[in-house]
């Protein structure tokens, strides 16, 4: 344990040090994993194929706000999703308009959930976005969490319409790859099984890391985990899913794992939130916000000194004696 304190700390300095350098990396890399992800699971644009494109486009992310990369990744996906059907692109860009007309007021931490379930799905950890939300956000983002699953199962729907499509030679109507994907969601039972484990889940670890007492958050994991695991066993009986639990089982643990590693570091990395403390001695009661240097502007700044009645009185009494003196000594100056 004392290994990975003073791994942490030697962390939390450097990345303090470096904060916009290393952030800015670390934006670049992830943007451009995503968006190779996004292509190479779909692949329907021949440009989008392009290391140097996806590459810069990450670059521009990486020193632009967060909006900027998550508008970047839609857009992406938006052009695979066209190159198949007009109209499914459009239906999917329409989708998150009215989701973000209803619930657009904390925008840039719902951009996090909504990609994050397509987003890891790729690398089979879907299961661990319920757990490091409960952990992290509060529970109005259980409507991004429901959306961000939606996103993956219409992603699979489009790839099994255009794979459809690619087998049949006679035309369609124009609402056809509409028709098909509402069919395929509503005939998905695997969907409302994981909408279920997840908003379970998600509720669960938010309420059991909330309750006052120790290792909270490491007991909320674990129960989100068991859960998740549990939801899907079930299903998997009485629905009779197509699901490989062992492949489930080793995800869930790998995002067990993961997770228990970010609750671990959160703390210690987190520099972006406002901090409330309070302390106390014999006689008062201290309340102090502490608030990022990068979000204060220089002439929002004031400094206050607290001084004693007892200070307060030497100083207007030195002011006096030196007020005299003045007097007194000044027409021989």
């Amino acid at each position: 344990m004392m290994a990975l304190l003073t791994l942490k700390s030697k962390i939390k300095n450097f990345y303090e040090k470096h904060y916009r350098l290393v952030r800015g990396i670390l934006k670049v890399c992830l943007v451009f994993a995503v968006l190779l992800m996004i292509t190479k699971k779909m692949d329907y644009q021949s440009f989008l194929s392009q290391y140097w494109l996806l590459f810069g486009i990450a670059l521009i992310c990486g020193v632009t706000p967060d909006m900027v990369s998550a508008l970047s990744i839609l857009a992406v996906a938006e052009v695979e999703i066209f190159q198949v059907s007009q109209l499914l692109a459009v239906a999917l860009l329409l989708v998150i308009l009215i989701y973000y007309l209803l619930f657009g007021r904390l925008t840039s931490r719902q951009c996090i959930i909504l990609l994050s379930v397509p987003v890891l799905s790729a690398i089979h950890l879907e299961y661990l976005v319920p757990i490091v939300a409960g952990l992290f956000f509060s529970p109005v983002m259980i409507p991004a969490l429901i959306l961000s699953v939606f996103l993956q199962f219409i992603i699979c729907g489009v790839q099994e319409y255009a794979l459809a499509v690619s087998r049949v030679t006679e035309e369609s109507t124009i609402l056809a790859p509409l028709q098909y994907l509402v069919s395929y969601l509503k005939g998905n039972t695997l969907l409302f099984t994981l909408l279920t484990a997840f908003v379970l889940t998600f509720v669960c670890v938010y309420l059991i890391r909330r309750i006052k007492m120790q290792y909270a958050s490491q007991i909320a994991i674990l129960v989100g985990a068991i859960l998740i695991l549990s939801v899907l066993l079930v299903g998997n009986i009485l629905l009779e899913l197509d699901v490989n639990l062992l492949e489930v089982v080793i995800s869930i643990v790998i995002s067990v794992a993961i997770a228990y590693i970010v609750q671990f570091f959160h703390l210690t990395l987190d520099y972006q939130g406002t901090r409330k403390l309070q302390f106390e001695d014999d006689e008062y009661y201290y309340y102090v916000t502490a608030v990022p240097k990068f979000k204060v502007a220089v002439v929002d700044k004031t400094v206050t000194r607290i001084v004693t009645d007892e200070e307060d009185e030497n100083q207007d009494l030195r002011a006096e004696l030196e007020k005299e003196l003045e007097d007194d000594f000044g027409d021989f100056v």
